[in-house]
């Protein structure tokens, strides 16, 4: 039985290589078709320079975007297809027109258009898992500027409404896009209500309602379960999902588990290297919910969250920061299965 399975999976890996050879050359003999179609326009109107070059080079990344998209099920992907296109366009507009400015012309379209909105948001979410809020909201706002498609408007429209301070406000906000949101989106505000609420029943319930609609909240929903005490089951949701959270959200979840499993010494390895460009209060967060889970509530730690429970302008960050100051440590620290001790070993390991 063991025989069979390693030829399965043999037989598999070299369908899965004989098709990822045949993808790469359908790709070459695109670009050389392409290339050489360009070429040939190129030299029956004696058009030919490094700047026309350039520019044709760019008009094939464009293409093959547009393609990836089009297969894509990537929120916006009519909005990118649409962009691509125009640039492909404009692009042949250039060579022909003014082919001494193509590459310019194409390389900053591009930039401008493309990468730059792409910065703007990858830069705002970062602001946002950081705990810096505001400047999230303001980095929301300009890759709307640049780019005011439906699913940039959306957003900018919830880092805006995250960055407000009272619960009233944010959940008003958070309502107000729902009204025109696709039932995707609804299904997210719905569960960012809970969350400000801080009810973190009502953020479990609304994932595990929505399924597959909200699967890319499956990080929400491991710090949903340590948030409401449920170690075991929280370190088993991290375990099935560890393969498929992104390399943005996996670091998140380790301290996650790590934290309300009171390991006090890897969550202030990962504090000090993968997740060092947290906010301060989101550390001292952090750094208080580990020493509470390990049953060692530490002075220091109770004085610095509640500095900051008191000082800052989030009140849900306020409220979810007293829930935790006034339950006081855990006798004997958090207790785990034999299963949860395993994972957790594992994950302590390169840390």
């Amino acid at each position: 039985m063991n025989i069979q399975s390693a030829l399965a999976a043999c037989r598999n890996e070299i369908a899965l290589l004989v098709k990822s050879i045949i993808r790469l050359l359908w790709w070459v003999l695109i670009f050389a078709l392409a290339v050489s179609s360009v070429y040939g326009l190129l030299q029956a109107h004696r058009i030919f320079s490094i700047q026309t070059m350039v520019a044709c080079a760019f008009m094939f990344v464009s293409l093959v975007a547009a393609f990836g998209f089009a297969k894509s099920r990537t929120p916006g992907r009519t909005t990118w297809i649409g962009v691509h296109v125009g640039i492909f366009s404009a692009g042949i507009a250039a060579v022909f027109w003014v082919p001494q400015w193509s590459g310019y012309i194409v390389g900053t379209t591009l930039v401008l258009f493309v990468f730059t909105p792409n910065l703007l948001r990858q830069l705002a979410f970062r602001r946002a898992a950081a705990g810096y809020d505001r400047a999230a909201a303001f980095y929301g706002r300009l890759a709307c500027l640049v780019q005011p498609s439906r699913q940039v408007r959306f957003d900018s429209s919830f880092l805006i409404a995250r960055a407000l301070g009272s619960i009233k406000e944010k959940v008003a906000a958070y309502r107000e896009m729902a009204r025109r949101a696709t039932p995707e989106q609804w299904a997210l505000v719905n569960c960012w209500i809970s969350s400000a609420q801080g009810d973190w029943e009502g953020v479990l319930e609304q994932i595990r309602r929505a399924g597959d609609t909200l699967s890319e909240l499956k990080w929400l929903e491991i710090r949903a379960l340590g948030e409401l005490g449920r170690v075991d089951e929280m370190v088993a949701s991290y375990a099935s999902a560890e393969s498929v959270l992104s390399a943005t959200n996996l670091p998140f979840c380790r301290l996650f588990v790590l934290a309300f499993s009171g390991r006090a010494d890897a969550v202030h390895s990962l504090l000090g290297r993968q997740l060092r460009f947290l906010s301060p209060r989101m550390k001292a967060y952090w750094v208080f919910i580990v020493s509470q889970a390990a049953g060692n509530d530490q002075e220091e730690a109770r004085r610095v969250l509640g500095s900051y429970a008191r000082s800052a302008d989030d009140e849900t960050f306020c409220k979810t920061a007293q829930r935790h100051l006034d339950a006081g440590p855990k006798p004997g620290g958090a207790i785990l299965s034999a299963e949860s001790r395993a994972i957790i070993a594992v994950i302590e390991r390169p840390l």
